[in-house]
């Protein structure tokens, strides 16, 4: 059955890999080298313990050679085993740490190429991929690439162990090293088998993992909203469905690894044990059989141990090795999502503009056959401040993320200064723009790193932008002045606090294209004033274009654009909207009315 993250198979994994492997060759190397010595070092051993037995404590029973002569004999043998005892150890050691070190190599750089991958992913990812699955693919899941590397290692290994041992095997006894390999396929085949009906319940667990990480992510989110419904006990049961679902299939592989795992690999082995007993006791009771030494039966029976130990080892690594498959598959498939090709490519715009945006017969759909612009023509001159109004749904934030390059249309054209926006390097080309979100983006820091955003500016500088929108508070109410700490998220801001952040952002980039995407909403009055002060600062000399959510707002914009369905139904200064524009005139009257009522109330 095909599986959605089975876009590669075996081989098409380890090839994707080698790449990561290859950055580490020479550490990979020395452990390729260690784990061939520790291989042929293991099997060289019981031939020593065989020396012993037969060469010299056997002929010392039966009188052959002297107590003194097997003892000095014993003891060389004694030096041997413990040094090539303590170079295996030692070999076993530093290849640990060494896989340790290329396994936490190749997990970084996956994570790394994920974070990358972050930034040149097209937009439209992000609105069909919840939050919690793309984090769980750059964390867990890249472990699990790091997991297959340490898995598909031990395998090899134990593979060359197999390999090993069984040239020491027919090397002692070759008749019986024949008869044993028959088990060797049926160990194969059943491997197989087992693999294969595995393999889609890891599918379905990884997936499953990754639904609870998202609704994880949900649920974290969204405690305000659930608490205030009083829905805790039913997003409890919709987690509660997604474990138990989790648990089931858990229990399935755990089923079939009771009836097809490691027991039966133990009865295998006994009764071959048992036929090494029956073959040597019926050797030795045989005219012109083989001669039969203890020394034979003990070296014999420790590679049959070593023989099962590395099968032993395939078994183990089979459950992860087919988890961390489809970890690396999915984390794989992520970084293979196609990039917003022209992030980084396209023509470079002029280092200044003036900000003339001309949108010409512009059409745009998220998804094909369901247009959500149709048709848009907009003139806005250069440090113009443009209101863009509607009902949710109408387009507003869609026709911002045409000029932000966020999307492409579907046809037509934007033009800033007379030039088309989608021939740009879009990194150059927003460098020219800047945004303020309703629910403004701060991240841990300070308040300077979050006025800079990673931009070079001096301390002064950013003092200075804080002062004009109003924002100086900030600085003197905390001892650390711009370098007070900023909380995950801005949680220990105000949203104002936030807003002001934001906009001392815009005027150090200093953008001559600004979007503000309903910076006003969800503010009280005595912050919408403080609002209001460095909205006025910032859209100074820029083309603006504010979505705004209260209309008393943009009452003094120079143009107000009115959407609905994605076409514009009006266009132009707020008292002639208000005179011609019929759905322009109830949204004002119904917020006009409404605030009336909250008035008196």
């Amino acid at each position: 059955m095909a599986h959605k993250y089975d876009k590669y198979d075996k081989k098409g994994l380890i090839k994707r890999t080698i790449p990561y492997i290859m950055q580490n060759k020479i550490k990979i190397l020395f452990c390729v080298i260690s784990a061939v010595l520790i291989a042929i070092l293991t099997t060289i051993t019981p031939r020593i313990t065989k020396s012993i037995l037969d060469d010299y404590i056997s002929p010392t029973i039966s009188g052959e050679i002297t107590k003194n002569i097997a003892f000095s004999k014993i003891k060389l043998l004694l030096v041997y085993y413990g040094i090539l005892t303590l170079i295996v150890v030692a070999l076993r050691y530093a290849q640990n740490y060494i896989l340790n070190l290329v396994g936490m190599n190749i997990e970084r750089s996956i994570r790394e190429d994920a974070i990358r991958k972050i930034d040149y992913l097209q937009v439209d990812y992000y609105s069909l991929e919840p939050d919690g699955k793309i984090v769980s693919k750059i964390t867990s899941d890249s472990t699990g690439v790091r997991t297959y590397f340490n898995v598909f290692f031990s395998i090899g290994q134990a593979l060359v162990n197999l390999l090993c041992v069984y040239v020491g095997m027919i090397l002692l006894q070759w008749q019986l090293s024949i008869i044993i390999l028959i088990i060797v396929p049926i160990i194969l085949i059943w491997i197989t088998f087992y693999r294969k009906k595995v393999h889609s319940y890891y599918t379905e667990l990884r997936e499953t993992s990754s639904r609870i990480t998202g609704k994880l992510n949900e649920l974290i989110s969204g405690t305000l909203i659930i608490q205030a419904f009083n829905q805790e006990e039913y997003m409890l049961d919709d987690y509660k469905d997604l474990v138990t679902n989790y648990n089931n299939q858990d229990k399935k592989v755990n089923t079939i690894s009771i009836y097809f795992g490691w027991e039966l690999l133990i009865f295998i082995k006994r009764l071959v044990e048992a036929g090494i007993l029956i073959y040597f006791g019926y050797e030795y009771f045989k005219i012109g059989g083989v001669i039969v030494t203890a020394g034979l039966i003990t070296t014999f029976t420790n590679y049959l141990d070593r023989i099962i130990s590395p099968i032993n080892t395939i078994f183990n690594n089979l459950n992860e090795l087919e988890d961390s498959m489809v970890a690396a598959n999915r984390v794989y498939m992520f970084l293979d999502e196609p990039n917003d090709t022209r992030i980084f490519d396209g023509k470079t715009p002029p280092e200044e503009i003036k900000g003339h945006v001309e949108f010409k017969n512009v059409h745009f759909s998220y998804v094909k056959d369901h247009e959500i612009l149709h048709g848009i023509n907009l003139d806005i001159k250069p440090g113009q401040t443009i209101g863009i109004v509607g009902h949710t749904g109408s387009g507003k934030s869609s026709l911002m993320n045409l000029l932000l390059q966020y999307n492409d249309t579907d046809s037509g054209e934007i033009l800033v200064d007379g030039a088309n926006i989608e021939e740009y390097n879009k990194a150059l080309y927003r460098r020219h723009c800047g945004i303020v979100l309703q629910t403004p983006a701060l991240f841990e820091g300070t308040i300077k790193s979050n006025v800079t955003l990673g931009s070079n500016h001096t301390d002064e500088e950013v003092i200075e932008v804080l002062k004009e929108v109003g924002a100086s508070y900030l600085i003197e109410k905390n001892e650390d002045g711009i370098n007070a700490h900023v909380s995950f998220k801005g949680e220990n801001m105000s949203l104002g606090e936030k807003q002001l952040i934001s906009f001392a952002r815009i005027l150090l980039r200093n953008p001559k294209i600004l979007v503000l995407d309903e910076a006003t909403a969800n503010i009280d009055t005595a912050t919408e004033m403080q609002i209001k002060h460095a909205m006025n600062v910032v859209t100074k000399g820029r083309t603006t274009f504010i979505i705004a959510h209260r209309l008393s707002t943009i009452k003094d914009a120079d143009k107000i654009v009115v959407l609905d369905s994605g076409l514009i139904k009006g266009e132009g200064t707020h008292e002639e909207l208000y005179q011609n524009c019929p759905i322009y005139k109830d949204m004002y009257d119904s917020q006009y009315e409404m605030l009336k009522h909250l008035k008196h109330s």
